[in-house]
């Protein structure tokens, strides 16, 4: 069977969950960037991960790659790929077009260059100037980021959030897949109890038996490429039998579901039936305030109101409290919270140790978790707590899956669930400062020094960059932690004459393989090679002299010897209150190995 190359899209933040489901499916080599997974596969693997992707939006042959700096280009360069491998001489082919960042802005046009390209390509194969496009479809899609297109074709046709288990949803509808999402983001697993006390349509329950029962998501509906001729029909009939096979019995004891609203329990009933779930999972209306339950280990998942689009403010506020209220008699529990609401904590009462940036549909969210301890464990048991790493790890994850997020700051993870080893930093004098046992602890952001020097991090960045590198709290410890714990790397050095490396967050530490106070010794040439000093000292210096760069890219070297290449970076100058210069510091999150 011929290899394509396939990109599995996802909606922002749940880029490693889904090369995660990958993974578990057995595909490797996997290449994560903006929200897009990139991996080979045969026409098997077509029909596999459209049956199997539960956070993924759609799967997509990739055609061809190239620069398009105009519409010359565009053309030229489309023509060239290979159309006839694809689209059959009766076949519907329409383009739909976005662009982000590009010469080439204007997406009916782009739109129709390539639909003209493709054409022109057909007629020299098939050697006719006529296409009826009376047969199948086949959904191109151009998509220009930076002057550089990205020719695809879709083989999944609507959404794979559209499982086919409902027709209907209540107001406020959470996706299938980020559903799904949410779940593996947890530390739930078919042996644990599982409450959503906010179910509406049943979204999260429905999604939750499903993957206990390891049921393919898309095994309930069809897809576009099941109707093109080159593919054969066996691997879809062969691709779903063995799904069927795979099925699990049922929960060992139900999931439960719960909401205030009458007719939003009658939607998750008829979508459990129309899943195949019904018996696993135990729907009821019930206010959340009225919720008691005995027992000591749990995971409750939720997508309350936001106040956005559902509920007044003031109510809104209300039911955080009240959630807050009824999870903080239950210590043991793993708590998960979806909300655009910037004051959830606040009213729910805690903050929480790990959050990460989350789109609901257009909505910017935060995934509030409190994971809770693991159940005990029984003589002669290993960890009950869950059979499977959640994604969220940031151990878990390779650095090309960590590569693509955002360096917004918005996601975070918690000190708890890293391995590398904490570090200590510079007063804002520049000079290396002495923390003694901050440099072992397990929570180094509440030195006051390392306080003082994320802020200096953090106001030289917005002083010249005019924009904050994470969301402002107004909490220095607060600050502190979430930059430490960034997923993009974050160092900086003084103003000595061989200048010091004097921080360095956690990405940084994983990234170059140290641990902080190797780190904080060194003089920061030292990242680099001999060869590749020269160039980073000019940058050093066209920063030093403009403020800053937010173009630089350059290779660097671990402890261990290994290269690694990183592109838009961005060095700024550290500067204190009296706005003297102190030192320059580093970010980026984009980097591959060489």
């Amino acid at each position: 069977m011929p290899q394509f190359e396939l990109i599995a899209t996802t909606t922002f933040g749940l880029e490693a969950v889904v090369a995660r489901e990958l993974e578990k499916l057995g595909y490797t080599n996997l290449r994560t960037l903006d929200g897009k997974i990139h991996f080979s596969g045969t026409e098997r693997d077509i029909a596999r991960c459209n049956l199997w992707l539960r956070s993924a939006d759609r799967l997509l042959i990739k055609v061809g790659e190239f620069p398009a700096p105009d519409f010359g280009a565009l053309f030229d360069r489309t023509v060239e790929l290979p159309w006839s491998d694809f689209i059959p001489v009766d076949a519907k082919f329409p383009v739909a077009g976005r662009s982000v960042l590009s010469r080439l802005h204007a997406v009916p046009s782009v739109q129709g260059c390539v639909k003209k390209a493709i054409v022109e390509s057909l007629k020299k194969k098939h050697n006719r100037f006529r296409f009826d496009e009376t047969g199948a479809m086949y959904q191109v899609e151009v998509s220009l980021l930076r002057d550089v297109a990205t020719i695809t074709i879709d083989t999944s046709g609507d959404g794979l959030h559209k499982r086919g288990y409902r027709e209907f949803v209540g107001p406020a509808p959470l996706r299938e897949t980020m559903a799904a999402g949410l779940i593996q983001l947890s530390y739930w697993n078919r042996d644990r109890l599982l409450v959503d006390p906010f179910c509406g349509s049943g979204t999260i329950p429905i999604e939750a038996a499903l993957i206990g029962r390891n049921i393919a998501p898309g095994l309930g509906r069809s897809f576009i490429a099941e109707d093109w001729a080159w593919l054969d029909r066996r691997v879809w009939k062969e691709a779903r039998t063995e799904a069927k096979d795979l099925k699990l019995p049922r929960m060992p004891e139900p999931i439960l579901g719960f909401d205030h609203d009458p007719a939003a329990m009658r939607l998750s009933e008829k979508g459990a039936r129309e899943a195949g779930v019904a018996g696993d999972i135990q729907f009821r209306e019930q206010e959340v305030s009225d919720f008691r339950t005995t027992r000591e280990y749990g995971v409750l998942i939720c997508n309350p109101p936001y106040g956005e689009r559902l509920g007044d403010p003031l109510e809104v506020e209300a039911v955080y409290r009240e959630l807050g209220r009824v999870t903080a008699s239950l210590p043991t529990w793993g708590v998960y919270v979806i909300t655009s609401n910037r004051f959830f904590e606040k009213h729910f009462g805690r903050r929480a140790p790990r959050r990460r940036k989350l789109y609901n549909g257009n909505l910017e969210c935060q995934f509030y978790q409190y994971p809770g301890p693991p159940p005990k464990r029984m003589p002669g048991e290993g960890d009950a707590q869950s059979s499977e790493t959640p994604t969220e790890l940031t151990d878990a994850l390779p650095a090309d899956a960590l590569a693509h997020e955002s360096s917004s700051g918005d996601y975070t993870v918690s000190a708890e669930s890293t391995t590398a080893t904490t570090a200590a930093v510079n007063s804002a004098s520049s000079s290396i400062a002495t923390l003694g046992s901050f440099l072992t602890s397990a929570e180094p952001w509440k030195s006051p020094e390392f306080m003082k020097h994320t802020q200096v991090l953090l106001n030289s960045y917005q002083k010249y960059l005019g924009k904050d590198l994470i969301e402002r709290s107004d909490d220095p410890e607060d600050e502190s932690r979430r930059l430490f714990e960034a997923p993009f790397v974050v160092v900086s050095h003084g103003t000595q004459a061989d200048p010091i490396l004097n921080y360095g967050n956690q990405t940084a530490l994983s990234l170059w393989e140290m641990d902080l106070p190797t780190l904080t010794s060194m003089p920061s040439r030292l990242t680099a090679e001999p060869m590749h000093r020269d160039e980073r000292a000019q940058m050093m210096e066209r920063a030093a002299r403009d403020g800053f760069v937010d173009d630089y890219r350059g290779i660097r070297i671990t402890k261990s010897g290994k290269r690694f290449l990183i592109e838009k970076a961005i060095v700024w100058n550290l500067v204190d209150d009296n706005g003297h210069r102190i030192g320059q510091a580093a970010t980026f999150s984009d980097w591959k190995p060489l």
